[in-house]
């Protein structure tokens, strides 16, 4: 199981909403700033001024001496021209030149109306009453422009908190875009031919879980395409030999020397039957890329049906025996096994090819042995021969097509090194293993493990 699958992905879903919660968490304490600023200055309004403007709505209706220089020290201090009229509207003291007009009747209907300030011409005049005990003396007018200090601090946090988020922003714009456009220019690679593009995201959110599944399937496709290069430069090195030398026996038959021709016979069949030999590995093992892919190519089914396997192994040992006389065949049963769900054409040509190479690798007269064991919810079955064994570094590439261990002994030993690539495409295709250890004694042991149930359905 890959890594992948064991981690959980942290949901890009959550890291988007703790962002969303970062900048609504810094929204509120801006506000919280302004609230707090705006509080400082009396809820949008000084302090000092309101105290001010207290003391000359109190002395309006008597009018004292103190009053005037009290309104010119509003002006000077905090920029508001204030005006006092009477009740009648009549001008007492102001401090514009010149100064406001009285309240007409459209500006006493909305100050009746509950609004406590007029607007005239883009000016704001609040309206604040005077009285004379319970007798309403008077009124009046502060101008109060709209670009004072507390809306210009207004503005300036807003602007500050909206430049805020638009900086916590970036890193959440840049997580989200930065994976994606990489996955997206190793898809354009990997698209025009770079097959070794891969996009190499870390963490564990949905893109970088995307980015690690594209890598395993760039990587699959990758030692696909490799693999089918390389059998086709292999096949056509082989190709090489038999036809070179048919084309030789070729020359002998058109420059009519019989005698030459007959000498060469065998080895005409020889090397006729290694082209069989190539065509027909080639062949299946098309076949079962088909099936094993499951990518939904048209291709010949794997055709499973139950099968003894004590009756299939004692068969399959006694065709061995008819074509190998010369090699002893040991079989070692247990003395029960059960039933497999298999194509028995192919795991007797998988476990014929296993028998044959064990034949070819030992001295003539050693024994090759044929076992076939439970093991929990899997068989096992073992080729175990006392040949010329096989070094360590050598067991890993045995399934490797075209590989040989003795190369110095290939075309004496026969085959043409596809026997072992079929053996385990053929396992594999029936949810198997094939795996090469040493045997106890001097040799190799080939073990087959197959699954007691089928846990891998045909392709087709």
């Amino acid at each position: 199981m890959k890594l992948s699958e064991h981690l959980r992905p942290r949901r890009m879903f959550w890291r988007i909403y703790l962002y969303g919660l970062l900048m609504l968490g810094s929204s509120v304490v801006a506000l919280g700033i302004v609230a707090e600023a705006i509080e400082a200055q009396g809820g949008g309004r000084i302090p000092d001024l309101d105290r001010k403007l207290e003391q000359v709505v109190k002395l309006a209706p008597t009018d004292p001496p103190e009053l005037q220089p009290l309104m010119q020290s509003i002006v000077a201090e905090h920029g508001h021209h204030v005006t006092l009229f009477d009740a009648q509207g009549r001008l007492r003291r102001s401090t514009a030149n010149p100064p406001p007009r009285m309240l007409d009747e459209t500006e006493w209907q909305g100050i009746r109306l509950g609004y406590s300030w007029v607007n005239r011409e883009g000016t704001h005049f609040w309206v604040t009453f005077t009285w004379r005990g319970s007798t309403m003396d008077g009124y009046m007018l502060r101008e109060a422009s709209r670009t004072n200090r507390s809306y210009m601090f207004l503005g300036l946090v807003i602007t500050i908190v909206l430049l805020v988020l638009a900086l916590l922003s970036i890193p959440l714009a840049r997580a989200i875009a930065s994976p994606l456009e990489r996955l997206t220019k190793v898809v354009d690679e990997f698209g025009q031919g770079r097959l070794s593009a891969r996009a190499n995201l870390k963490g564990r959110n949905e893109v970088a879980m995307l980015g690690r599944a594209f890598d395993e399937m760039a990587a699959r496709m990758e030692a696909l395409i490799r693999g089918q290069k390389e059998l086709m430069a292999n096949v056509s090195h082989e190709l090489r030999t038999p036809l070179a030398r048919l084309g030789v026996t070729l020359d002998l038959v058109e420059d009519g020397q019989p005698e030459e021709l007959a000498t060469r016979l065998p080895e005409l069949r020889r090397d006729i039957g290694e082209l069989q030999q190539l065509v027909d590995g080639v062949m299946q093992m098309a076949r079962l890329d088909l099936e094993t892919n499951q990518a939904g190519q048209p291709g010949p089914r794997i055709q499973r049906v139950s099968v003894s396997l004590p009756d299939f192994l004692r068969d399959t040992a006694e065709r061995f025996q008819r074509t190998a006389p010369e090699c002893p065949l040991s079989l070692e049963l247990p003395e029960t096994l059960p039933s497999l769900e298999v194509d028995p054409v192919l795991v007797r040509r998988a476990i014929h090819n296993l028998l044959d190479n064990a034949r070819k690798y030992s001295e003539p007269g050693s024994a090759v042995t044929l076992r076939a064991s439970v093991d929990g919810d899997s068989v096992r079955v073992e080729v175990e021969d006392r040949g010329i064994g096989v070094s360590t570094t050598d067991l890993p590439q045995l399934t490797t097509p075209f590989f040989r261990t003795d190369r110095s002994r290939a075309r004496e030993t026969g085959g043409v090194g596809l026997g072992l690539t079929l053996v385990r495409r053929i396992v594999e295709a029936h949810g198997g293993t094939l795996s090469f250890q040493h045997a106890a004694e001097k040799g190799t042991r080939a073990t087959l493990v197959f699954p007691k149930t089928r846990d891998l359905q045909s392709a087709a």
